[in-house]
């Protein structure tokens, strides 16, 4: 009975990798239908993934606002708390890389890009923070509350560009004044404009995953997401626990359009962060909903969506097409977790019965 259980959980376990390759499988058949082998399909993915040094520094740079925002969805998921606001964080951490370029322009790149990725850190707490009151105010679900967000922060953004932040010089598109080169990341060209984003997101990787996993406070949030009751039973406080956990995660997902402004452009453009948030998602269930997962998973969407852009070049494959691919992984994934959860629900129903059965005997 032992080795059928193990057996189960490694099937389980693999549930959102089984849903990746499933989601590619269906690209593979998108593709067909529009006329391009299949086989052309894989060998296009992974040479415009890894095919040279320019490929890897479009997937690392993918990669990296991908890595910061799923390790802080993550922590909010082993909290039990629901957030799916990753894309109005984003936006709104984002934001703030334009206020200090803008509105501090004279600061060094040594003080200039710290402040921005803590400013971009604390806006996304901020409007992490609007969910958690209505959760605990009004008893609204974080769930709601944050999915609505996303388009809250993306207006907010699109409002700031076409109005206190619009550029003088360039009005062929909204967006911000250039910033100054000192609060540019540092990027290689012969890297394919590689930049320093990618180490920043490993430092968040290996500090949360080492708050999580060896921490008092990682195990509390972690006791808080599996069983709140159990948690206040050992003398925890769930509600302070949730709180922080959703502020972090808030956080990290702002930090994450902190990095993505500063890393891939020299302004703060209208639209800059879009689907970001979603693939982060994704990103931490397919990393199992654990800082350390999401490393593997971050890498995996990053080179997805490198090699996707490279197949619309080479193959001529319409974008919408290509969306439609990167839809369905992302559906597969979510199914998969979905099919882990109930599974393993209804083992855990089934465990209960039965010792409530042998207590009545």
């Amino acid at each position: 009975m032992k080795n059928k259980k193990s057996i189960l959980d490694i099937i389980l376990g693999l549930s959102p990798v089984v849903g990746a390759c499933v989601g590619i499988l269906a690209g593979a058949l998108f593709v067909t239908l529009w006329g391009v082998n299949p086989a052309t399909f894989f060998v296009e993915l992974v040479k415009g993934a890894f095919g040279n040094s320019l490929a890897i520094g479009g997937t690392l740079n993918n990669a990296a606002p991908l890595l910061v925002a799923g390790a802080g969805t993550a922590i909010a998921f082993k909290a039990g708390a629901n957030n799916i606001g990753q894309e109005g964080q984003l936006f709104t951490g984002g934001l703030a890389a334009a206020v200090i370029a803008l509105m501090m322009p004279a600061l060094p790149r040594v003080v200039g890009i710290p402040s921005i990725l803590l400013l971009s850190f604390v806006f996304g707490m901020i409007f992490v923070s609007i969910a958690v009151f209505f959760r605990l105010v009004k008893g609204v679900n974080e769930l709601l509350i944050t999915l609505l967000l996303n388009y809250i922060g993306k207006l907010f953004v699109s409002a700031m560009v076409n109005g206190p932040f619009k550029s003088e010089t360039n009005v062929s598109f909204p967006q911000t004044d250039t910033f100054g080169s000192q609060f540019l990341l540092k990027n290689w060209p012969q890297m394919g404009y590689m930049h320093t984003g990618i180490f920043i997101a490993l430092v968040v990787i290996a500090v949360t995953g080492y708050y999580m996993w060896c921490t008092p406070a990682g195990l509390r949030i972690r006791t808080a997401g599996l069983s709140p009751m159990a948690s206040k039973t050992a003398g925890n406080n769930p509600t302070k626990l949730f709180i922080l956990a959703m502020l972090i995660s808030g956080g990290l997902c702002g930090m994450a359009g902190g990095i993505e402004v500063i890393g891939r452009s020299d302004c703060l453009r209208q639209g800059f962060g879009e689907n970001l948030g979603f693939e982060a998602l994704a990103v931490a269930l397919l990393g199992g909903t654990n800082p350390l997962g999401v490393l593997p998973a971050g890498l995996f969407f990053g080179a997805l969506k490198a090699g996707m852009q490279s197949m619309q070049r080479s193959l001529g494959i319409p974008s919408a097409l290509l969306d439609l691919i990167k839809g369905a992984i992302m559906i597969s994934i979510v199914v998969g977790n979905a099919i882990k959860i109930h599974i393993r629900n209804n083992s855990r129903k089934k465990s209960l019965k039965k010792k409530q059965e042998r207590g009545e005997e």
